[in-house]
């Protein structure tokens, strides 16, 4: 004996289909913002020490890029030394305070005097350049009660996400009946087993 299903209509179950969808999207959208909030707790104290060491590391490579700056002005007098008999010669004759016969020499006070050893380029100053969310990262790393803070509201939308809105359970109510039930009683129905 063939029975003939009841047919529905598509505009029945419509309702049911996007509140079915409004609370998946909730879900999720909570569910996100908890592992973001998780992550930002977790990784900033890691993205701190990154940033520090990067830091670090392009202030060194800036003094290092100095330092082979001057390390090739010094190897280029070395090389002029060797193979400029004139710029060998005027180097002595600065460095023994000689003077040719053609010359004259004018005394000058000791600020003033040029020292041919000394060399002339010092290295700059070099400072740490930071990025402009670094301070955020810092405050997020060391503040203790903002990071309990951001743990429980993560924790509070994990338990909220699972507790509240989740369609599982959720039966129309049958036309007329009364809605009078907790929202205790709803959760506890949604989740007791039935036998």
């Amino acid at each position: 004996m063939l029975t003939a299903s009841p047919s529905y209509s598509a505009n029945e179950h419509l309702p049911d289909t996007i509140s079915g969808l409004v609370i998946s999207l909730l879900f999720w959208l909570c569910m996100i913002v908890s592992a973001i909030l998780f992550g930002v707790v977790s990784l900033s104290p890691k993205l701190l020490v990154y940033l520090q060491l990067r830091s670090q590391f392009d202030m060194n490579q800036r003094k290092l890029v100095a330092l082979e700056n001057q390390a090739d002005q010094l190897q280029r007098v070395i090389d002029a030394m060797q193979h400029d008999k004139e710029f060998a010669a005027e180097l002595i004759r600065i460095e023994f305070d000689a003077a040719r016969p053609d010359e004259e020499v004018i005394p000058v006070e000791f600020p003033l005097k040029r020292d041919a050893r000394v060399i002339e380029t010092p290295l700059p100053e070099i400072t740490a350049e930071h990025v402009w969310y670094e301070p955020v990262v810092k405050h997020l790393a060391s503040d203790s009660k903002l990071r309990t803070s951001l743990l429980g509201a993560a924790a509070m939308l994990v338990v909220a996400s699972f507790t509240l809105l989740q369609p599982a359970g959720l039966s129309p109510a049958p036309k007329g009946a009364h809605q009078s039930r907790s929202t205790w009683q709803n959760l506890r129905n949604r989740y007791s087993r039935r036998f």
